[in-house]
């Protein structure tokens, strides 16, 4: 019953935040936050986007069975952010001149048609993944608060994204972050302070030097580029009020992050001590379900509950503002007003098909990384689009050799840490062999 009231009074919240912020709300509004977003809301939203439910599973299985190297992940991710704050004055001046929605939409316009649709294919892809394993985990631990199967939990989570982002779009993204960031917060350090003190925690686990040298490069590469090519860190940027709070954001923003992955890592390595033998992607939810007393397991199993679902309103409005805009921008048929109709349609098919993924396939840790496949398949072009003049064609096989990589991966179980970064050397070669190979050569 405990946790029942703090599941509701989150859903009240929740969809509160979304009846408030559909007021006197235009299409610009619903598609991009009226490019207003600063201050302290756009930390929260940077930070709330990425500590997310698929984040927080699959970085405490990596706590759960290699200890505080893990953290290296962590670390890749905030020089991501500094990676990408060199080049936010570009980004941000070419989005506001080209007017674009999304991060497809703005190499539509940077390249060609062709390319455009295959970038839209690639975030797709990442994100389809990325919204499964959210959903997963949303599935588990609802499972755990109310009497009801996995499969009820998977379809109530994406009810519960659907219940505020109808209403108000990435305005409602935007506003809950906050609210979630604030969840996040005092969830972690709560059950962090409550576990540390009732642990003893070997210092074989606190050693950062446990997973190898391979895989912490690989964690390094990962974490950084994964930040550099997020496409919901691009529709921030676009929706940013300007470049100065821009820069300011990415600066708070990686502190924030690096803070709650220092905190929720004693939740990793106190559920090792004392579930040894359970698979390592239950780590999370076993850590807060099993290990808390009564009261503070109840708020802290619902709290992992809004983080889980933290990032999924985000993937769920990018991966439906992609559809709308590319058919605005690929048929003639669509208006700049018919945008909001058309995203809450996709919406609503997009949710529905990854709950029916999500109740079949539950392997989380593999979804993880092949995301991350894709992802880093993408880092040769934007790089290189920032510096030169590519050949559209170029583009486009290297990136379609890219996807034929992790395809590869995927199919035979390969995917790990490591393999993972193979298709961004793979982008890369066939990057420069088709840019030499269709001229003209690179131009400044």
């Amino acid at each position: 019953m405990l946790a029942a009231f703090f599941f509701f009074l989150y859903l009240a919240i929740a969809i509160t935040i979304g009846i408030l912020s559909s007021h006197r709300e235009t299409e610009e509004d619903f598609m991009i936050a009226g490019r207003k977003v600063a201050g302290v809301q756009l930390v929260a939203t940077l930070s709330a986007g990425f500590f997310d439910g698929a984040t927080l599973a699959i970085y405490t299985a990596y706590v759960y069975k290699y200890g505080m190297s893990a953290m290296w992940y962590f670390v890749g991710t905030i020089l991501g952010f500094l990676l990408l704050l060199k080049y936010i004055p570009k980004i941000k001046s070419k989005a506001d001149e080209l007017g674009v929605y999304s991060m497809s939409e703005y190499f539509y316009r940077v390249f060609d048609r062709k390319n455009g649709l295959l970038f839209s294919i690639f975030l797709l892809i990442e994100y389809l993944s990325l919204l499964i394993v959210n959903l997963i985990i949303a599935g588990k631990i609802f499972s755990i608060i109310f009497p009801v199967s996995y499969t009820v939990g998977v379809f109530v989570g994406g009810l519960v994204i659907l219940s505020y982002l109808l209403l108000a779009g990435f305005k409602a993204v935007v506003k809950t972050d906050f609210f979630q960031m604030i969840i996040m917060f005092i969830m972690t350090f709560s059950v962090a302070f409550f576990l540390f003190g009732k642990t003893n925690i070997p210092v074989s686990d606190w050693s950062i030097v446990n997973i190898g040298l391979g895989d912490t490069i690989a964690f390094l590469v990962i974490g950084s580029l994964l930040i550099f090519i997020d496409p919901a860190v691009w529709q921030r940027i676009f929706a940013a009020k300007d470049e100065r709070t821009l820069k300011k954001s990415f600066k708070y923003a990686p502190i924030v992050l690096f803070i709650l992955a220092l905190v929720i890592s004693v939740v990793g390595l106190a559920t090792k001590q004392f579930f040894p033998a359970i698979p390592p992607e239950d780590a999370l939810i076993t850590g807060f379900s099993r290990l808390l007393p009564v009261g503070l397991k109840e708020l802290g199993i619902v709290l992992l509950y809004a983080v889980s679902l933290s990032s999924s309103d985000t993937v769920t409005f990018v991966i439906s503002s992609i559809f709308t805009r590319d058919l605005k921008n690929y048929t003639k048929r669509f208006s700049e007003e018919s945008m909001r109709k058309l995203t809450r349609v996709f919406m609503l098919i997009c949710v529905a098909a990854v709950t029916i993924v999500a109740v079949f396939y539950r392997d989380i840790i593999t979804l993880g990384f092949s995301l991350a496949g894709v992802v880093l398949a993408l880092v040769p072009v934007v790089l290189g689009s920032l510096y030169w003049k590519l050949n559209n064609r170029a583009v486009f096989y290297s990136l379609l050799l890219g996807l034929i990589t992790i395809l590869i991966l995927f199919v035979t179980n390969n995917i790990s840490p490591q393999t993972v970064t193979y298709s961004l050397p793979v982008v890369f070669v066939a990057l420069l062999v088709f840019q030499k190979l269709f001229k003209p050569c690179f131009s400044p």
